[in-house]
């Protein structure tokens, strides 16, 4: 590894770090229902991630145009000023905005940061080199995140708002980490800014079009279905919900989700390792699986015992998370990287749009249990495409070599 090398690769797990440092994350929900109605609230995260999706693809197009640098720094100041504008707020009204404005920076941030160092970092295509940092930076995100949980669940009990003020001060600290990393691409590979203006839908259209080549497409009902479920438990409301529904206050819910994270750490720790040697395949259906399961077993009475499956689903997206961004780099064209990986973060919050004010409504009138018993069943039919695809890509390979051969 060169030294250039190795200065991006602190970059980027410095950088994992801060913006995971979700003190908030365990808790927002116990604040906004000092104000407002769970029913509400689903209303309210459905219409923002809804505008968040609408910022989603354009994202990608315009930092694979206009320079990647540019789109990540702002996403990453549009995230403070949200989240700050939500902690000042005290009704639907300023949620909404703030989290429209969060939504906004999150979506001019996805992709276009791993498209950034993946581009700096110039790992051959062959080796394992990617996924391996990625891993090790999910730990790092990991070790933030779960000491930010527990100091942020802590620090609720004293005044709910100092959490999200915290959040914003890490996300602004990562604006300075990533600011140095600039876009290597040459300008006249951008483009100009009228040039860029026409190609903009048609980058957006290519970007969905590389979904439906074969090395791709398969990995669709993944990540509609097991990755939207880790965004719906992670950065939506069924991980509270269901904390709330296996009798954990907001301070215990705030250190099981830290244990979750110190468990995690000790798994990408083993898969960092084994990087090597581990087959795609198994693990996709072992977390699609498990997954699914978990949200069966949900459905039982069983109380504390519940932090099994929160555990799982946990877990479960963290570790599917470098196979998948592994897949999309090495597969997505150059120019169109981050707009490909756009597409995929899109996809990937997709359901929620649809899912927050269902969840919502069925959390207030008790019937959550509907919610949970379909989505596994979607899991267990996602899963199980995923394998009839691989298996007639494998035939048409196997095919193609005795062609080949004779």
């Amino acid at each position: 590894m060169t030294e250039k090398q190795k200065w991006l690769s602190r970059k980027y797990l410095l950088y994992r770090m801060f913006s995971s440092m979700w003190f908030f994350s365990t808790v927002w929900l116990y604040f906004y229902r000092l104000y407002i109605t769970d029913q509400q609230i689903g209303l309210l995260d459905g219409m923002a991630f809804a505008i968040g999706l609408l910022a989603e693809i354009p994202s990608g197009a315009l930092a694979d145009k206009f320079g990647r640098d540019k789109m990540v720094r702002l996403g990453q100041i549009l995230l403070a000023c949200g989240i700050l504008i939500q902690v000042l707020g005290s009704s639907f009204t300023p949620f909404f905005v703030g989290q429209v404005v969060m939504m906004i920076g999150f979506g001019f941030i996805s992709g276009a940061d791993d498209a950034l160092f993946f581009e700096n970092l110039k790992f051959k295509r062959e080796s394992t080199s990617w996924r391996k940092l990625v891993t090790r930076g999910q730990q790092f995100a990991l070790t933030a995140t779960l000491i930010a949980t527990v100091v942020g669940g802590w620090l609720h009990t004293i005044n709910p708002r100092i959490p999200w003020v915290l959040t914003s001060l890490a996300f602004i600290v990562a604006t300075f980490i990533i600011w140095p990393v600039k876009d290597t691409r040459p300008k006249n590979v951008r483009g100009k800014f009228a040039e860029e203006i026409k190609s903009y839908v048609q980058d957006i259209k290519i970007g969905f079009s590389q979904f439906h080549l074969p090395q791709i497409k398969p990995y669709v009902p993944i990540i509609l279905a097991v990755q939207g479920l880790f965004y719906v438990a992670g950065y939506g409301l069924l991980r509270i919900i269901l904390l709330d529904r296996f009798t954990f206050s907001p301070f215990w819910g705030a250190v099981a989700v830290a244990i979750c994270g110190v468990v995690t750490v000790w798994i990408l720790s083993v898969l960092h390792k084994q990087a090597d040697t581990l087959s795609e395949k198994r693990i996709l259906m072992l977390v699609s699986l498990s997954a699914a399961t978990a949200l069966l077993l949900s459905i039982a009475d069983i109380g504390l015992w519940g932090f099994v499956v929160i555990l799982t689903l946990y877990t479960g997206e963290y570790v599917l998370q470098p196979f998948m961004s592994e897949v999309l780099n090495k597969h997505a064209p150059e120019r169109y990287r981050a707009t490909v990986l756009s597409v995929g973060s899109f996809l990937r919050m997709l359901p929620y749009v649809v899912l927050a004010p269902i969840i919502g409504y069925l959390s207030t009138n008790g019937r959550l249990q509907y919610f949970l018993l379909a989505w596994a069943l979607l899991i267990y039919g996602a899963a199980l495409l995923y394998v009839l695809s691989k298996r007639h890509d494998t035939k048409i390979e196997i095919e193609s070599s005795l062609e080949n051969s004779t």
